[in-house]
């Protein structure tokens, strides 16, 4: 540790602690008085001797044993009202200062010989009341400003702990926000999983071992890339894209030729972000409902599109044939939603984008259900 450092502590210490303080501004100002009391009037007077130095210093121990009492006297009202505080200090002063001012005329007298001096009390009076009434002020003022420093320091320290406490308010709602999207990312794949077993079960049941060979190893490509983009709450439209074909590699081992899937997918979009295994829950509703139901099988397009810095994303598929059936699914999923992946795509979009994910369900032109998703148009990068 430096020189500088240690001194600078040092008074730090002094001032921190009003102990310090008053004792260092008591020992300064009143043998700081001797001084300029021995320099503007023994000097000028030509009292050289000893008597008149010892009697200075005297006068200013006097002065330091008189304040003590006068500021315990203050610190014991100092929670009166202001207006009996005043009057206490002001009469404690003037009548400590009436003491001091006999205490150092006898004091004088006795330690230079001179006689005679009670006629000039007054001009030993006044300075005395001067003195003690400003070392009064400077108690209080000093005092008072402690107090603000004190508030200050309440302050800033309440401040800082509001800003400690938002701080962690954030932290907290961001990895409660973390948990939840991986909980909700995380439900899709044993919905999937399990539908995808189930269709394997029946292929074996219905003695179509290769194919179910065939979908159990697409099942193994398709987790694997699972397992790889884990911990990606977005990623590319193309990744997104990429990762349906290895879905729908297993959906066509189930359902061979009636299932036929259209992108459409503008080159711009194909950089910008979207949650992770969004398309995928959506073509498995279409299949469920629509391509599964259907004799001849049906079509799935999906489409995305940039317009208006916003992502506008839209599956639909051409039903199960039956008008009627497919007119009040519709109906049923705008009143309600469609199980786990639609509720579980609302969920996700609104920890991630708040109101400004939409989920909408319409009829499709192909003859089925056609859901649109609207999201921010924001480059995966951003999200790094």
């Amino acid at each position: 540790m430096t020189v500088e450092a240690t001194s600078a502590d040092w008074r730090y210490r002094i001032v921190a602690d009003t102990g310090n303080l008053f004792w260092a501004l008591q020992l300064a100002g009143w043998f700081g008085l001797s001084v300029i009391t021995y320099v503007s009037l023994s000097l000028p007077y030509n009292q050289f001797e000893l008597s008149y130095l010892a009697h200075n210093i005297g006068q200013s121990v006097l002065g330091i044993f008189l304040t003590l009492p006068l500021r315990y006297l203050y610190r014991m009202v100092w929670i009166w009202p202001v207006w009996r505080r005043v009057f206490v200090a002001i009469g404690a002063a003037l009548t400590f200062a009436v003491c001091w001012a006999v205490l150092r005329l006898l004091m004088f007298m006795a330690m230079t010989g001179e006689t005679g001096l009670w006629a000039d009390f007054g001009g030993w009076a006044y300075p005395s009341i001067f003195v003690f009434v400003t070392w009064a002020a400077l108690y209080h003022g000093i005092k008072y400003y402690q107090l603000l420093q004190r508030e200050r320091e309440m302050l800033l320290e309440y401040e800082a702990r509001q800003r400690r406490e938002a701080m962690d308010m954030i932290i907290a709602k961001s990895e409660t926000r973390d948990a939840q999207l991986k909980l909700l990312r995380y439900q899709l794949n044993p919905h999937f999983l399990f539908n995808t077993l189930n269709s394997v079960m029946a292929l074996i049941t219905g003695a179509r071992q290769e194919d179910a060979k065939s979908m159990l190893a697409k099942l193994s490509a398709f987790l694997r890339f699972s397992l790889e983009s884990d911990g990606k709450y977005v990623v590319p439209v193309a990744e997104e894209c990429a990762a349906l074909e290895l879905y729908l590699d297993i959906e066509r081992v189930r359902f061979v030729d009636r299932l036929s899937v259209e992108f459409d997918i503008d080159p711009v979009v194909e950089r910008l972000a979207v949650p992770s295994f969004l398309l995928q829950p959506l073509v498995e509703n279409s299949i469920k409902h629509a391509i599964g139901k259907s004799e001849a099988g049906g079509l799935i397009r999906i489409t995305a599109r940039a317009l208006d810095k916003m992502i506008h994303i839209a599956v639909e598929d051409s039903g199960s044939g039956d008008r009627g059936q497919d007119s009040q699914f519709t109906t049923e999923c705008e009143a309600e939603g469609t199980g786990i992946g639609l509720s579980n795509i609302r969920e996700r979009l609104e920890n991630l984008y708040g109101d400004r994910g939409k989920v909408e369900l319409l009829p499709s032109a192909l003859g089925g259900l056609r859901i649109n998703i609207s999201i921010p148009a924001v480059e995966v990068l951003q999200y790094d």
